[in-house]
């Protein structure tokens, strides 16, 4: 469902409807949310362009906002044919926490006491007092969602993203993320299965927005409400479509590196991927970080000649599925990424860029939209080429509102629902000439096929999990129904 959006209020009216989750009483008596903060566009001539978040008063054009906050509105039309309520009734839930920044610089230097953190954190420029802050609002989330569960007689575990094992996952009837997007994420990768629903707290509204998550940015008060109209059935289940990548390569699949845990090893970026990469988090006794893929099968050398004796090629699937998108290109951004692309069944096409993502309608409000979004600027600029080059006077390119409702229209465009089924790719600043001729830099399909040209590529899994992807090594993807994530949207 798209909206044509032709004035101030109907934005106003739209972003609310699409920000908000919603405030009616459950069945339950007393248990109403509280009323939320209203995301506003202020009809007040220049100003009635954008849009202000009321956590912390960021303004943001109305071209962006009135796209990045639609997507909630698919929920209408997937309530038709499926009116049986909907019910939330798990014995055991596992929380997965994130690791608060306050807790990252705590490992990062280890054997420093706080006062020692906050020295270094000051001559970097970062406020310790403001990461304690948030460090203390993330535990207070935590401690109100384990003492609602409580209180529901519901049996919960914690754990923080080392100890958040396979193992652990299928203890649970079904898995919360206390965190932000990226902690979602984390917390989809081990479902593999659609039945074993995954929902999200945003445990820092003010620093990240939260898309997938229950409550988006609205604050803590509202969480005891929340949970509530979950466990009364007032909301509706998503089915997020994932994607299975299936790799072919003369080793199959390589080692896993966990990005994230990468986040803890402070050399260069040119010199982690030479030698072990775990190496550096094991310096710093992080044990935990270990690899969730098989050991890299090795290339068999003969004792005679020492000859590399290649192996027969072997195609797997990868033990991760990406609910947000996957990135194929070199590990270094400077390098130019070089690869064949096909899709469908369509003839495979050799193309050079800065890489290539493709996602889902989940991820679509992610690099997907940020690739491939307009700005009002360019927009103008757009109208006022059109307007002298066709002698067209009346292209209103110098009425700030027209280019911004223009802006709307193409941004919105760009995101698409989270259980369609078919998968969008983006090519990131494609080079063409007369060796590779132009093609279309995004569109749709429902299979891509990607051969690797590369020397130092990597296939990156929702940006935290990588694979090395080099020469010679194809991958396709693709989304089926056995793969989705339920998660939940309230009513």
């Amino acid at each position: 469902m798209r909206i044509r959006i032709r004035n101030v209020e109907q934005v106003n009216q739209h972003l609310r409807s699409a920000y908000l989750c919603s405030t009616q009483p459950s069945v339950a008596p007393k248990t109403v949310l509280a009323p939320q903060p209203r995301p506003v566009i202020v009809d007040n001539g220049e100003s009635s362009r954008y849009w202000v978040d009321p956590t912390n008063h960021m303004r943001l054009p109305k071209s962006l906002a009135a796209a990045l906050y639609q997507t909630q509105n698919t929920q209408s039309k997937r309530s038709i044919g499926n009116m049986e309520k909907p019910s939330f009734q798990p014995k055991k839930v596992l929380i997965l926490s994130k690791l608060t920044r306050y807790e990252f610089e705590k490992k990062v230097h280890k054997g420093c006491d706080d006062d020692q953190l906050a020295t270094i954190l000051k001559k970097r420029g970062s406020d310790y007092n403001r990461l304690l802050s948030k460090h203390k609002i993330h535990h207070s989330y935590l401690n109100t969602l384990q003492r609602e569960l409580e209180n529901a007689g519901i049996e919960s575990r914690l754990v923080r993203r080392f100890g958040y094992t396979q193992e652990a996952v299928d203890w649970a009837d079904a898995v919360f993320s206390a965190g932000g997007d990226g902690t979602f994420l984390m917390a989809s990768s081990k479902v593999r299965t659609k039945h074993k629903p995954v929902i999200g707290i945003n445990t820092d509204p003010q620093g990240s927005e939260g898309y997938m998550c229950l409550m988006r940015k609205l604050p803590e008060e509202n969480l005891a409400g929340a949970l509530k109209k979950l466990f009364h059935g007032n909301f509706e289940w998503l089915y997020r479509q994932r994607i299975r990548i299936t790799v072919t390569g003369d080793d199959g699949i390589s080692d896993a590196i966990e990005l994230h845990d990468q986040q803890l090893n402070r050399d260069p970026s040119t010199a982690r991927w030479t030698d072990n990469p775990r190496s550096p988090a094991r310096e710093i006794d992080v044990e935990e970080c270990m690899s969730l893929s098989p050991p890299v099968k090795k290339r068999m050398i003969s004792e005679s000649d020492k000859v590399v004796v290649p192996i027969e090629k072997e195609t797997v699937e990868l033990p991760v599925l990406a609910l947000n998108e996957v990135f194929v290109g070199e590990s270094l951004s400077s390098r130019v990424s070089y690869y064949e692309i096909g899709l469908n069944e369509e003839q495979m096409l050799k193309q050079k860029s800065s890489g290539i993502t493709i996602c889902t309608g989940t991820g679509s409000t992610s690099w997907h939209f940020n690739i491939n979004k307009l700005t009002e600027q360019c927009v103008q600029d757009l109208m006022k080429i059109v307007a002298e080059h066709c002698n067209l006077p009346q292209i209103p390119h110098a009425d700030k509102n027209a280019v911004s409702e223009i802006c709307t229209k193409f941004n919105q465009q760009l995101i698409f629902d989270p259980d369609r089924r078919q998968l969008a790719f983006s090519v990131r600043d494609p080079i063409f000439n007369a060796t590779f001729p132009p093609t279309d830099p995004r569109g749709f399909a429902d299979k891509i096929r990607i051969k690797s040209r590369g020397y130092d590529a990597h296939l990156v899994i929702d940006g935290g999990i990588s694979y090395r992807f080099n020469d010679g090594s194809e991958a396709v993807m693709e989304v089926r129904d056995e793969d989705t994530l339920r998660t939940v949207v309230f009513r």
